[in-house]
């Protein structure tokens, strides 16, 4: 059965009194059909539920994804307004990391060459003369992704990238760095070397140092600098509306 068709019977079933007059007030009640795209409709209903009136009530339609809502039509708006900024495509970014070990011992290596104009910069903050570049790369998610890459062979970076709504902060819950490396006896060995929640701000630079302890003659350093990706092209006009049907 066509998906259009299931949409408009999935109305038709509760459209037995639409635009009936609400006990109490003059404004018209209505049925809409929702179709979200991106967000489940169970996420959807705890948006919805306390927009609207008295006399409202939700049916969720979770085989194609749907809220049919009846309602007044002036909370029916509301709620049309609410959904279309959050039935939106998961955001998605990219992160690039430079993992760095840091040491006390001044050498003739070319900072700017090894790690580029940042090496200065770490000179400002951390009292370390040497700065090494182990490895960089650029790590790509979405939203509600767990994100792992093994750098310089034996560090184990993971993360998970947390809703973001529309803010300009990124929240990476299980931050974690582990060094990952096979004994004499071939057994892999894995030291924990950082564990945190980062709160990142987008197109900032973070710098994060971890070592044993604090008079420690060396270090290592992630630098880490996210972005937002373009969103998919068919979003890129305006703030779309879910799919709706109204009777």
């Amino acid at each position: 059965m066509p998906f259009r068709f299931l949409v408009r019977a999935a109305a038709f079933a509760v459209l037995s009194s639409v635009f009936l007059s609400a006990a109490g007030s003059s404004e018209p009640m209505g049925v809409r059909v929702f179709v979200l795209k991106y967000k489940r409709v169970e996420e959807a209903t705890l948006l919805v539920r306390p927009l609207l009136s008295d006399s409202g009530s939700i049916l969720l339609q979770s085989k194609i994804n749907a809220l049919t809502i009846t309602d007044r039509e002036s909370a029916l708006n509301a709620v049309a307004r609410a959904l279309a900024q959050f039935d939106l495509p998961p955001r998605g970014f990219a992160v690039a990391v430079k993992i760095i070990r840091a040491s006390a011992d001044l050498s003739d290596r070319d900072l700017s060459r090894e790690i580029g104009g940042i090496g200065n910069k770490l000179r400002e903050v951390f009292r370390f003369k040497d700065y090494a570049l182990i490895d960089s790369t650029v790590l790509h998610g979405s939203e509600g992704d767990s994100v792992s890459y093994l750098l310089g062979g034996e560090y184990r970076l993971g993360f998970r990238i947390e809703p973001a709504a529309e803010g300009p902060m990124l929240r990476f819950s299980q931050f974690s760095l582990f060094r990952e490396k096979a004994d004499e006896s071939g057994h892999k060995r894995i030291s924990p070397l950082i564990r945190t929640t980062l709160n990142v701000a987008l197109n900032q630079t973070m710098v994060i140092g971890a070592s044993k302890e604090e008079s420690s003659k060396k270090a290592l350093i992630l630098v880490i600098f996210a972005q937002e990706n373009p969103r998919p092209m068919e979003r890129l006009p305006g703030p779309q509306r879910p799919a709706e049907a109204r009777r």
